[in-house]
């Protein structure tokens, strides 16, 4: 028999029971309602409100020059699309919007091809015909119109035409923005300031990659929202743009290495008949350890000459005979030798164990026979040098390549990523891998590998008295054209070596250029004290010196007595003049002659009477930015113009310098007027913005002013036409 208190609990548990299952009910049926009755309600209050997340993209921060110039940017490009389809929940209000756009392409078609082949005149008007009518054929919803990303200045004309002028929504035109990284110097310092990968924005090399931290800025995003028929974006957080970064570059120390480059290159090709396939060029400021230019040539198939890598920094090879003068110098701050010594150079041959050494003369004549130690590295001779070394280290030979170390040329410098690692190896303890022939052939540059970076930053610690400074690209990271981060010269080594020592190598590298026999006279100058090395390796292919080429190199500092720079010309070719003097000490004699003319020009245009009225020559351009310059200098100017900006845009202007002030004049300007403006006398800068605000294509040779414009000025302006301008 059942317990009646069992009973009980077996009876609430039941009435439970039955009250979840009504609420469960319940809930069911409401939600039922939402669904089927209450759906249309529900989906237009969401359409209504948010429609899809949107990311925003910031600006990416600029490259500048040592001296403040935009040498790369951000400039945003567009791709065109159309949708042929409307979207709409209502198919009435759909079938209604869709004969509209329909009728509206049928109306305005021929007016906006005619439009589009006016902006974009590589297309015609019947190409962007048949553009729609195989799009709206196809009902596509993402028809691009045009193969090719167009500027800002284009999209704008574009977004005047009918229908296209409407939203996406009404008229179905939209884009999809980039931003392209623009170089404003053309191919000057390219691959040292490298590359971004166009469609995702991101930095493929050089200083855009090693920054790229500094210069991406921080994306933000937002929502979009529907009011009325359109859409519009709501920041929910903005985008914080990327810093500037500013070099070390010198845009004009860039371009007289360039040219002094190519142009010996051209000549080894066409003059000697050779094959030079690369060059390199780093000049280096001694105090600082700045790069003022850093000149990377690779010769292409066609026999164009391009910065497709960065030698300076990757290059790791067997220097040459511009490592003599560390081996030398190891052994003077040793006090094995002394410049008073001699040294029998043997008539160019010596056997170091059982391999047979020579000099570039030994089958000649002028071989060379008893040489002081200055001779040694005047003449560059191998077995000189490697006598010199060898019987002074050859039962220590670890003493030797510690000196190297200790010098600091086996520092690695990981300027930009890529950047190579110097391989100056040591013997182990029993010298199990070390051979009797590894350390003179060491001592003249082979048995080692290092990239153009170390050996100049080691010759520029010799003409900065022994204080190696660790080479530097960037400066500073700026916001607005405030300093956020500074990266302050830094000291490597305090003294490479003694006093004595310096100043022995120093007076023997200042023979090698200056003496009537030494080898690098090539780049000798008439009007200062040049002093340096030549270097002349072969390169190794397969594992065999023969059929590799040879490098050609030249490293020195300018002037000798006052050094301002360090230079290293190097050269790799097959044929042709094979000289270190005769090739890369002419690149390098040409570059210190063009680089002390242009910093004596400034010290010389700085001697103003300090008692004379100075009124500075003002070059037209942004009025704006010439009277604030002018306000900051306390010098008088009138203008004959109202305001500086005219419906926030800058006012353009003459400048005429007078006896005691500055007159500054209006120049109307108008993009819509579709008139070619004059640009001459105009900066790089000002000129990119106002053609390309006129719709033109820019290309930019040369540096300073511009002085020519290929298309005349009040020429009517045709879309998309490119204007070659010429700087000087």
């Amino acid at each position: 028999m059942q317990n009646p208190k069992d009973k009980k609990i077996v009876s609430r548990y039941f009435t439970i029971i039955i009250l979840m299952a009504m609420v469960g009910i319940i809930i069911l049926l409401k939600a039922m309602s939402v669904m089927i009755f209450e759906r249309n309600y529900w989906k237009e209050v969401t359409e209504r409100s948010v429609v899809d997340s949107v990311a925003i993209a910031p600006k990416r921060g600029n490259i500048l020059s040592d001296d403040g110039q935009l040498m790369a940017s951000s400039v945003p490009q567009y791709t065109l699309f159309m949708d042929f389809r409307v979207s709409d929940s209502d198919e009435s209000r759909r079938i209604k919007a869709q004969h509209r756009r329909d009728s509206l392409l049928d109306v305005h078609e021929t007016e906006i091809c005619e439009g589009l082949h006016r902006i974009l005149p590589d297309k015609s008007v019947e190409e962007f015909r048949q553009t729609f009518r195989k799009g709206r054929a196809q009902k596509s919803r993402y028809w691009k119109l045009y193969p090719r990303r167009v500027s800002y200045a284009q999209y704008k004309e574009i977004k005047k035409l009918p229908v296209l002028c409407e939203s996406s929504n009404s008229g179905g035109f939209f884009t999809e923005s980039n931003i392209e990284r623009k170089k404003i110097f053309g191919s000057l310092a390219r691959r040292t300031l490298g590359d971004v990968y166009a469609k995702v924005d991101s930095a493929k090399n050089g200083i855009e990659l090693a920054y790229d931290d500094y210069l991406r800025g921080e994306p933000g995003w937002g929502h979009k929202k529907r009011a009325g028929k359109q859409d519009v974006t709501i920041v929910d957080k903005p985008a914080v743009d990327g810093y500037d970064v500013k070099t070390t570059l010198n845009v004009e120390i860039q371009d007289i290495a360039e040219k002094a480059l190519l142009d010996v290159l051209h000549k080894q090709n066409e003059q000697y008949k050779g094959d030079a396939r690369t060059g390199v060029v780093i000049v280096m400021e001694v105090a600082t350890g700045d790069i003022k230019a850093m000149v990377n040539m690779n010769r292409l198939e066609s026999g164009a000459y391009y910065e497709t890598k960065n030698n300076a920094l990757t290059d790791i090879l067997e220097p040459g005979s511009t490592f003599k003068t560390a081996s030398l110098l190891v052994a003077l701050d040793d006090k094995k030798i002394s410049i008073n010594d001699s040294v029998d150079a043997n008539r160019g041959l010596y056997k170091f164990g059982s391999a047979t050494m020579r000099d570039h003369n030994w089958n000649k004549a002028s071989a060379y026979g008893v040489l002081s130690v200055p001779q040694v590295l005047m003449y560059s001779s191998n077995v000189g040098t490697a006598r010199l070394i060898d019987e002074n280290y050859s039962k220590e030979p670890e003493k030797f390549v510690e000196g190297l170390h200790r010098m600091g040329l086996a520092t690695h410098f990981p300027l930009l990523p890529g950047t190579g690692k110097p391989v100056i190896r040591k013997p182990n303890a029993k010298r199990t891998n070390w051979s009797r022939t590894a350390l003179p052939w060491m001592s003249i540059g082979y048995e080692t590998q290092i990239a153009p970076i170390n050996i100049v930053s080691f010759y520029n610690a010799i003409a900065n008295n022994g204080k190696f400074m660790k080479p530097r690209l960037v400066t500073a990271i700026l916001e607005d054209g405030r300093v956020v981060e500074e990266f302050e010269p830094e000291v490597v080594i305090d003294k490479i070596a003694s006093q004595q020592a310096l100043d022995d190598i120093t007076k023997m590298l200042t023979m090698v250029v200056n003496e009537p026999t030494g080898l690098g006279r090539q780049a000798k100058s008439e009007n200062f004290l040049v002093a340096g090395k030549t270097g002349t390796a072969q390169i190794a292919s397969g594992g065999q010196l023969k059929g590799g080429g040879h490098q050609l190199s030249f490293c020195g500092f300018f002037p000798a007595d006052a050094p301002k720079y360090t230079c290293i010309v190097s050269i790799q070719t097959r044929g042709g003049l094979i000289s270190g003097g005769g090739v890369a000490g002419v690149v390098f004699g040409e570059i210190a002659k063009r680089v002390m003319a242009r910093d004596d020009k400034r010290e010389i245009s700085e001697l103003v009477d300090s008692t004379a009225i100075f009124i500075p020559k003002v070059a037209k351009g942004n009025i704006a930015d010439a009277r604030y310059v002018l306000d900051e200098l306390d010098i008088r100017h009138e203008w004959d113009a109202d305001v500086p900006y005219r419906e926030g845009k800058p006012v353009w202007g003459n400048a005429e310098s007078r006896t005691s002030d500055v007159l500054l004049s209006d120049i109307p300007f108008n993009p819509s007027e579709g008139k070619v403006p004059n640009v001459k006398g105009l900066g790089a800068k000002d000129a990119l913005y106002l053609l390309e605000a006129c719709g033109l294509k820019v290309n930019i040779s040369g540096k300073g002013k511009v002085y020519s414009q290929s298309i005349p000025h009040g020429n009517a302006v045709r879309k998309g036409q490119t204007i070659y301008l010429k700087l000087k």
